[in-house]
């Protein structure tokens, strides 16, 4: 009896690690897309020469962002 007790328990917690390490992954995933869109935000605001570069109408290096 005490031996299904402990194979019983030993497969909840491998059952219990395998949905973390799920979890781990799908966070690590979601945090690697948030990155990518935050670099072409970045993109976006180089083109629109609000960040280096030079500005359109005052001509001066890196206006403050309005």
């Amino acid at each position: 009896m005490l031996d299904y007790i402990i194979y019983f328990t030993i497969i909840i917690i491998a059952i219990l690690v395998v949905l973390y390490i799920r979890k781990q992954i799908t966070l690590s995933q979601n945090i690697r897309i948030e990155d990518t869109t935050l670099e072409k935000l970045d993109e976006k605001l180089k083109k629109h020469k609000l960040i280096g570069g030079r500005h359109k109408r005052t001509n001066k290096k890196n206006p403050p962002i309005v």
